[in-house]
C-alpha cells in the first residue's frame, strides 16, 4: 500500500482525537511501535506524522519517548466540538454501519481462511496485549487477519471505515462502557482464535457478524445519548478517502477518461486539450498531464505533436498492450486485480441486498442490455453490466461510494481483454444464467453466478499478469469461497 495513504490516515486519526479530547494536554500517544503495527507502515513514516503534528502545534517529540500532546482545550469544548461532528456525520456514519455489516465478517472469514501457523501465532501475541485500556491491539488484531488477502486496497477501506466518524471514541468519559465494550472485544477475539483452529468456519461467520452487530448497536446507543447540538454542522458524508488522495488524483482521472475512450471515443479521434479537459473536471493541468501519461503507458493514447492526443483504442479498436511492465501500468493493472478480489469477496451479500430493492423499471433495462449482449455475443460486457447495475441502484450512500470506486478500477482492466496469451473466458452461460435470474426475479440464482462470473475474471486476470511479468500478483489471494 502506499504509505502517503496510510500516513495521511495516522496523522488524520491522531488529529482527531487531540483535537476531541481523547488525549488531553500532556498526556502521551501512542508509541511509535504501537503506530507502526496498527497502520501497518514504517517507523519513518509515522514520525512524519508525528512532526507535522508537531509543526501544528499539537504535540513535542523528545528523542526515545512517546509524544507529549501540547495542544491545550478545555474537556468541555472538546466534547461539544465532538458532540457537533458526532451529528455531522451520524446519517453517514450509521449507513456506513449497515453497509459494512454487509462486507466486514465475510470479508474477515476469508482472511481467516487464508492465515497459515505463522499468522495464527501473530494473532496469538496481538491477542496477549489487548487491554480495555488500549483500543489499538484490537484493530492490529483485525488489521493483520486482512493482510492475508494480500490486498493493499482491501487494508485501505478497512481503514477509511474504521476511523470514519471516530466511533471508537465515541463514549468518550464512559468508562464504564469502555472497559465493558474492550472486554467483550477480547473475549470474543479469543473464541474467534477457537473457532479458527477447529476450522469451524459456519459457527466463525455468525461470531463475526454477532460482533459487528455489537458494534452497531453502541453506535446506536451513543447517539440515542445525544442531545441535539446548538448549532448543528453541515453532515458530513462518507467518503472512500483512497479517491481523494493527492498522489491518486491523477489516476482518478484517467480512470475517468478510459470509461468516457472506451464507451464513445473512435480509434485515431483526439481527446480534448489538456486546457479544456482542466476546465470540465476543475483540476490543475499537471493533473491532466499526468493521467495522460498514465493512458500512455497503458497504450491507450499517443500524443502527437502539434495536433494533441490520438485515441489508439475505443469502441471499434480494442488494442493489446506491448509493454507490461512500466511504472504506471504496473500500478494500474495491480490496482484492477485488488478491485476484482473485493468485488469476488463482496458481490454476494451486495446483491442479496440490493437485488430486491430493484423497481421492475431497473431490472427491465438490466434485461434488455443482456439480451443485446446476447444477440452480438459481446459477452465480456455482461459483468460491467450486472456489477454497474447494483453500483448504480444502491440505495446506501455509503454502498454506492464504495461501489463506485470499484467500478472505476475495472476500466483499468480493459486494455487486458486483448492481452496474450489467454483471452478472457467469457462465453454465453453466466449471461444466459443471469438473464434467467432477473426475468425470474431470483437475487440468489443472480448473485451466486455473478460470483462465479467474477471468480473467473480474478484467475485469468491474475493468470495474464504474472505471465505478463507482474510477479506482485501473485501476493493477491484466491480466497477460499464456499
Amino acid at each position: 500500500m502506499d504509505e502517503l495513504n496510510l500516513y495521511n490516515m495516522a496523522y488524520k486519526h491522531l488529529f482527531d482525537c487531540i483535537h476531541f479530547g481523547l488525549y488531553p494536554t500532556g498526556s502521551s500517544l501512542p508509541t511509535v511501535p504501537e503506530l507502526c503495527k496498527t497502520f501497518n507502515v514504517s517507523s519513518a513514516t509515522i514520525h512524519n506524522a508525528l512532526k507535522l503534528l508537531q509543526e501544528d502545534n499539537y504535540v513535542s517529540l523528545s528523542q526515545g519517548r512517546s509524544a507529549i500532546v501540547t495542544y491545550e482545550a478545555k474537556e468541555e469544548e472538546c466534547k461539544t466540538k465532538y458532540m457537533t461532528y458526532s451529528y455531522a456525520t451520524k446519517d453517514a456514519l450509521l449507513d456506513l454501519c449497515d453497509t459494512m455489516l454487509l462486507i466486514w465478517p465475510e470479508v474477515m472469514l476469508q482472511g481467516l481462511k487464508l492465515c497459515d501457523e505463522g499468522d495464527l501465532k501473530k494473532l496469538t501475541d496481538i491477542y496477549e496485549r489487548m487491554t480495555p485500556y488500549n483500543e489499538y491491539p484490537f484493530l492490529e488484531f483485525f488489521f493483520h487477519i486482512l493482510k492475508a488477502l494480500g490486498n493493499p486496497l482491501f487494508l485501505n477501506l478497512y481503514m477509511s471505515t474504521s476511523f470514519f466518524g471516530h466511533s471508537t471514541i465515541m463514549h468518550l468519559g464512559d468508562k464504564a462502557y469502555i472497559y465493558g465494550y474492550m472486554t467483550y472485544l477480547k473475549r470474543e477475539t479469543a473464541q474467534i482464535l477457537s473457532l479458527y483452529k477447529a476450522c469451524d468456519y459456519g459457527q466463525l461467520k455468525n461470531l463475526l457478524v454477532s460482533l459487528y452487530q455489537k458494534h452497531i448497536e453502541g453506535v446506536r446507543l451513543y447517539y440515542d445519548s445525544l442531545l441535539p447540538p446548538e448549532h448543528p454542522a453541515e453532515p458530513i458524508p462518507y467518503k472512500w478517502n483512497y479517491f481523494s488522495e493527492r498522489p491518486l488524483v491523477s489516476f482518478n482521472l484517467a480512470m475517468k477518461l478510459l470509461r468516457q475512450i472506451y464507451s464513445s471515443f473512435g480509434n485515431q479521434e483526439f481527446l480534448p486539450s489538456f486546457t479544456s479537459l482542466a476546465k470540465q473536471y476543475s483540476i490543475p493541468l499537471i493533473t491532466v498531464r499526468r493521467a495522460v501519461k498514465i493512458l500512455s503507458d497503458i497504450g491507450v493514447v499517443e500524443t502527437i505533436p502539434g495536433k494533441g492526443t490520438r485515441v489508439l483504442v475505443g469502441v471499434d479498436n480494442p488494442a493489446p498492450i506491448s509493454k507490461f511492465t512500466t511504472p504506471n501500468l504496473k500500478k494500474a493493472l495491480l490496482q484492477y486485480l485488488q478491485s476484482v478480489q473485493i468485488i469476488l469477496i463482496i458481490c454476494k451479500n451486495v446483491a442479496r441486498s440490493v437485488l430486491p430493492t430493484l423497481e421492475d423499471s431497473s431490472i427491465q433495462g438490466t434485461i434488455s442490455w443482456l439480451q443485446n449482449i446476447q444477440s452480438s455475443k459481446d459477452y465480456y460486457m455482461t459483468f460491467g453490466v450486472c456489477f454497474g447495475l447494483l453500483n448504480e441502484k444502491a440505495q446506501s450512500p455509503a454502498l454506492k461510494q464504495i461501489l463506485n470506486g470499484l467500478m472505476y478500477f475495472q476500466y483499468l482492466g480493459y486494455p487486458l481483454n486483448d492481452t496474450k496469451p489467454n483471452e478472457f473466458r467469457f462465453d454465453s452461460h453466466s449471461t444466459t444464467v443471469l438473464l434467467k435470474s432477473l426475468e425470474e426475479k431470483d437475487a440468489e440464482l443472480f448473485a451466486a453466478e455473478l460470483q462465479r462470473l467474477t471468480l473467473d475474471i480474478f484467475k485469468t486476470g491474475k493468470e495474464k499478469l504474472i505471465a505478463g511479468g507482474i510477479h506482485e500478483a501473485e501476493a493477491i489471494a484466491l480466497p477460499p469461497l464456499n
